[in-house]
């Protein structure tokens, strides 16, 4: 039996189609609400290839909208990435799941493969790197975000069509926002979602046809859908005077909030190769879980990431003070390692 036999049957895919849809590799940044269902739609789709980036751990507040995940995630403190992969790979065992336990950066975008980007982001300040690189890159996205009862959905080509910015002159005001913490109805994530994989899916089998600009608003509660046709705003500061720079790293050991979760992230001024983190985690008598680009363990009742980078995340801290002390007294045991690389060099 035809996995895809009911889909083929849609005469604006076809078979031609569906075969489009398995040679496509989609990128979603973001594995949270939208992404985690986005990914799981994409896949039953016949979308054979996904790399999913998100650096959060699966909490018990997102089971209530993230249903891809369980309580079990929950407990055994799973990545997000890597639940998901899980989850997926029960649906279609021969999917490929690329995983990357991190923020989205410009890296990604610029070094790995794919054919589409989903923005199933929670912050603008991101969200204003994925469009400078799409921009730069000239590759397109499809943008959904959800707040409250109220969602919104756009194809976006920066290069010849309205990008973000476009979309958003009050994106700077927008970033300065991005921590305000806004509820989400439940049902209205499956909602936004299906339209974010119906644009993808008429992307993937005829991006010609794709109405780039046409910006698609569902209201959950009131049940009222409205278009809007966004103009390319020929003023704009990123797609139409292109005066702008990409965004900066943050300063060393600057703790600052990954918005939308209890994530911390900090990038170390001096940090040990993960080498010598593992061999100082064994001296402590610390477990861990070492992965290609980074190692995982706890401090202080929290879960810590450490990547080659030199970033550092932390993950569930209720407070900025508490996580900047967490950080402070992290770096100071960790010292014999910092020191003992630094001699190595």
């Amino acid at each position: 039996m035809n996995r895809y036999d009911r889909q083929e049957r849609v005469k604006v895919i076809g078979k031609a189609g569906q075969q489009k849809l398995t040679a496509a590799t989609v990128l979603i940044a973001g594995v949270g609400a939208l992404g985690s269902y986005t990914a799981s739609q994409l896949l039953r789709a016949g979308v054979k290839h996904l790399i999913l980036i998100d650096p959060d751990v699966v909490s018990t507040t997102n089971l209530q909208r993230q249903a891809l995940f369980t309580e079990h995630d929950v407990a055994d403190e799973l990545f997000k990435v890597d639940a998901a992969k899980t989850h997926l790979l029960a649906i279609d065992h021969t999917a490929i799941i690329d995983v990357y336990p991190e923020p989205l950066s410009q890296s990604h975008l610029t070094d790995l493969k794919f054919d589409l980007v989903l923005d199933c982001l929670d912050n603008f300040r991101t969200r204003d790197l994925l469009n400078k690189v799409a921009l730069k890159q000239q590759f397109d996205y499809i943008f959904a975000s959800c707040a409250g009862t109220f969602g919104s959905v756009m194809a976006i080509s920066p290069t010849n069509h309205p990008c973000l910015n476009c979309l958003y002159p009050n994106l700077d005001e927008l970033k300065q926002t991005d921590c305000d913490l806004i509820g989400v109805n439940t049902a209205l994530i499956p909602l936004v979602s299906g339209l974010q994989v119906s644009l993808a899916l008429h992307y993937l089998v005829d991006k010609i046809s794709v109405n780039f600009g046409q910006l698609i608003t569902i209201d959950n509660w009131q049940l009222t859908f409205q278009n809007f046709k966004i103009k390319k705003d020929s003023y704009c500061p990123i797609c139409g005077q292109q005066n702008w720079t990409m965004p900066t790293e943050q300063s060393s050991d600057q703790v600052t909030m990954l918005c939308g979760t209890q994530t911390y992230s900090v990038r170390m001024s001096r940090s040990p190769r993960l080498i010598q983190l593992n061999q100082w985690l064994t001296d402590q008598e610390i477990s861990y879980r070492q992965f290609k680009s980074f190692s995982t363990f706890h401090w202080q009742g929290y879960s810590v990431s450490l990547f080659k980078t030199g970033k550092l995340l932390l993950y569930g801290v209720p407070t900025l003070n508490e996580a900047i002390s967490i950080y402070q007294n992290l770096k100071r045991a960790m010292q014999s390692a910092i020191i003992q690389e630094a001699t190595s060099r």
